[in-house]
């Protein structure tokens, strides 16, 4: 009895301790929705210069300005009220006021978002007074055509705090962007962002900077847009000035304490209508103003934008302040990632956000558990019959064992339980390992296992040689052997046995003419002989040398002549061995076929032929071109050229006699000479397809 009267006891003091706990949690929560702050008016005011004034009423007074992001297409302006519930009567208001059409209310669960539609992008400003919030939109294009352009990048409030510019730093980016870095004393600083002229104006408002930063950064040698950074005091507040160079295109972000203003360069396409910059980030552009809110509300809002959908790690955690202007979504989404440590994985249009270690940690452990299954999966064996590679070449492939490696596994394809044999006779090769590693090797076998491209190449040597030559020459003495008739002419004759005489005849003569000058006595003539040849000699000799090879392997065509010497006999044979030296025509080239259908070549071409004898020793003419080169698919390159002219001038002649005006020729042998040889080499290549057909 007494057991269940304690029964019924307890049962009773837990029901009373949850109907008091529940009475309080009501109370809780009525008290907490007492303390909600909600939007109670919205009016529009349409000021001088096309100006509109949207003016927010709530409850109670706003700590911040609420965050806020603008799109370009179509133009819109959105304002988060966090904590904030819609106290209007409609989530639609038509303004037709100015720039503005309609205003659009949306309420969650910890939030309401205000969005304007615009006509068109303007600028705009922001202010609180009490408990009314201020949205001044202004008439002008937010471009600004050619105008001064000004952006209240960040406002600056009544009675503010001093800040401080603390440093200025300067990079090059990855795609040749200059990147200006200004570190703040704290991230509640204004900023106005202007472009004047040629330069783009940086103002922080109540802002000072140390002597040692008021300096001008030369920074043409990082090869930017950007040429000078200039920093300077004026009155209370501190001015950048960034002096680019060329045609240029900026942003600017804000993270925290950093102020990054990127100057990229625009590339002249003439077949773009609207010139841009280099490959980078892509997605549609949109302006942020986060102040000091949690970063998992950053995350929600680009959600938001890009239609993905964004999963946090509850590790995410930490607020962040962010001001972007015009930036790319996914450069917005990769800045937040930057400036919290964050990374992300993208899976079809699920992006997962959490913080890198928490991440590297969890590949970490799926690579460890995928290890951990290959040592566990049964193997299987697997045949393959190649059709085009050696079987052994391709199995030092998979097992790494031509890389040198020092066990021969180092850089093996297969699995460490995996292995390759191959049989020479059938060209086959058989492959042990887990069935995911075999579906590789097939796949492999499909890319590397084809037909290797082959490639003709045709050379041409021209020896083009002109040669030629010119002699004069006299005999000259006293015949003592008299032929009939003094005072003759012969012509074709030669002079007898003679005295006194000078032989400066020319060497086989193509004709002589002798004459019979003076008679001395009955017995004695003085006679004079001279003789002359002209030779002119023309030839041309083209060596074409044909090779056709492999994609990437070498091939050697030659043909010539072999010269055999004597060796002398040395300590290990006392007996004279015969040698041989080629004198050949050459062709060494090694083709390699680039994606775009060209080939380089190493060449080697060489021509060589028996030249003079020394000795009894034949010595080797020898004409070589060694090169690599670059040529397109049948077209025919110059490799190089040797030009040649030689001219002589050889003089034979007596002493004295031979100096004599007009006589002294008698007493001459006068040879010149004037040769010229030219060669040329020429190769073209030409990749040839399956059919042996050349393209």
């Amino acid at each position: 009895m007494l057991a269940t009267w304690m029964k019924q006891f307890n049962q009773w003091l837990l029901a009373g301790m949850l109907a008091f706990g529940l009475a309080w949690q009501a109370t809780q929560a009525a008290e907490q929705v007492g303390a909600e702050n909600t939007i109670e008016k919205i009016d529009f005011v349409t000021q001088s210069n096309g100006r509109v004034a949207v003016k927010i009423k709530t409850l109670k007074a706003l700590q911040n300005i609420p965050p806020s992001f603008a799109l370009n297409n179509p133009p819109r302006l959105a304002f988060d009220f966090l904590g904030v519930k819609n106290g209007l009567t409609g989530n639609t208001l038509n303004a037709d006021q100015g720039v503005l059409k309609v205003v659009h209310l949306a309420e969650a669960k910890d939030r309401t978002r205000i969005v304007l539609n615009l006509t068109k992008s303007v600028g705009y400003t922001t202010s609180i007074a009490g408990n009314e919030l201020t949205l001044l939109l202004q008439a002008n294009d937010a471009s600004g055509g050619d105008t001064q352009v000004i952006s209240r990048f960040a406002e600056s409030k009544a009675g503010d705090q001093k800040h401080q510019l603390k440093n200025v730093d300067f990079m090059r980016g990855k795609n040749g962007e200059g990147h200006i870095v200004m570190t703040l004393s704290d991230a509640n600083a204004g900023i106005d962002l202007k472009q004047k002229g040629k330069a783009v104006v940086i103002d922080f408002i109540n802002a000072s900077v140390a002597e040692n930063l008021q300096r001008r950064l030369n920074v043409i040698n990082f090869n930017t847009p950007v040429m000078y950074v200039d920093t300077m005091k004026v009155g209370a507040n501190t001015r950048v000035v960034i002096e680019p160079k060329g045609n240029w295109e900026q942003s600017a972000y804000q993270t925290d304490k950093k102020f990054v203003v990127d100057i990229r360069p625009i590339l002249d396409d003439p077949n773009k209508l609207v010139q841009g910059s280099k490959a980078g980030y892509s997605g549609e552009k949109l302006s942020l103003n986060f102040q000091n809110v949690d970063v998992r509300t950053v995350l929600q809002v680009i959600a938001d934008f890009t239609g993905l959908n964004i999963i946090t790690s509850d590790t995410v955690t930490g607020n962040i302040t962010i001001r972007l202007k015009d930036v790319p979504w996914d450069q917005a989404l990769d800045i937040v990632m930057q400036s919290k440590g964050l990374t992300q994985r993208k899976n079809g249009n699920v992006v997962v956000v959490a913080p890198s270690d928490e991440v590297a940690g969890k590949e970490r452990a799926d690579l460890e558990a995928k290890r951990a299954i290959e040592d566990l999966e049964p193997l299987r064996t697997e045949v393959f019959t190649l059709r085009y590679q050696k079987a052994e070449a391709f199995k030092n492939i998979l097992t790494g064992t031509n890389t040198g490696g020092t066990d021969g596994r180092t850089n093996s394809i297969l699995t460490k339980r995996g292995s390759a044999v191959w049989d020479p006779r059938t060209n086959t090769i058989f492959v042990q390992d887990t069935v995911k590693k075999l579906e590789e090797v097939q796949t492999i076998i499909n890319k590397t296992d084809v037909p290797v491209k082959q490639v003709l190449i045709e050379s041409r040597l021209v020896v083009a040689d002109e040669k030629f030559g010119k002699s004069l020459g006299a005999k000259f003495g006293i015949n003592t052997s008299l032929r009939s008739g003094s005072n003759s002419l012969t012509v074709g004759g030669s002079l007898g046995t003679t005295d006194l005489m000078t032989n400066l005849a020319v060497a086989n003569p193509a004709g002589s003419l002798g004459l019979s000058l003076l008679t001395f006595g009955k017995s004695t003539l003085l006679n004079l002989e001279l003789s002359a040849l002209e030779t002119d000699k023309r030839g041309k000799v083209i060596s074409s040398p044909r090779v056709i090879t492999a994609n990437q392997q070498k091939a050697v065509i030659e043909q010539g002549t072999e010269i055999p010497y004597i060796t002398p006999a040395s300590a290990a044979s006392t007996t004279p061995a015969v040698a041989f030296k080629k004198a050949v025509l050459s062709l060494e080239v090694t083709p390699q076929i680039t994606p775009d259908n060209r080939i380089i070549m190493d060449l080697y071409v060489k021509k060589d032929a028996v030249g003079q004898v020394f000795n009894n020793v034949p010595s080797i003419d020898t004409q070589n071109v060694r090169t690599q080169v670059l040529v397109g698919n049948g077209e025919t390159a110059v490799l190089g050229g040797i030009f040649e002219q030689a001219e002589r001038i050889d003089l034979s002649k007596v002493p004295f006699f031979g100096d004599l005006p007009f006589v002294g020729n008698a007493f001459k042998n006068t040879v010149r000479q004037n040769e010229k040889t030219e060669l040329l080499i020429f190769v073209t290549p030409k990749v040839v397809d399956d059919s042996l057909s050349i393209r």
